[in-house]
């Protein structure tokens, strides 16, 4: 795997990843896409399956290139006007996962707020 395609791969993940975040979240996603995605991963993280890993870094590369474009063929597959929307409120800061990132801290804070007073 060449630097350049590892350098797409790191910039393309955190974005691909809210977008399946979000239409994880939303009910308006059909089943089948959930289930789909979720078997493809599945298969691909299963230690069963071994891509070489005799070559240290390569054989986790392999396991970041197979995931991204299970991701990529996924998103492809799924509404493409839900996946315009959750892009657009990703770009806009107001997402679905924005919302639970800020929840998440919210309740890290007030966790942390009752641990020092008690």
């Amino acid at each position: 795997m060449t630097m350049a395609l590892i350098l797409r791969l790191a910039t393309a993940l955190p974005r691909y990843g809210r977008v399946v975040y979000c239409l994880y979240r939303d009910p308006r996603t059909p089943r089948w896409w959930k289930v789909g995605l979720a078997l493809a991963l599945g298969v691909i993280w299963t230690p069963f399956i071994n891509i070489p890993e005799a070559v240290p870094v390569l054989g986790q590369m392999e396991w970041l290139a197979l995931t991204l474009l299970a991701i990529r063929i996924a998103v492809s597959r799924a509404p493409q006007d839900l996946v315009r929307e959750h892009e657009d409120a990703i770009a806009r800061g107001d997402s679905l996962w924005h919302q639970d990132l800020d929840r998440a801290r919210q309740t890290a804070v007030e966790y942390r707020a009752k641990r020092r007073i008690g």
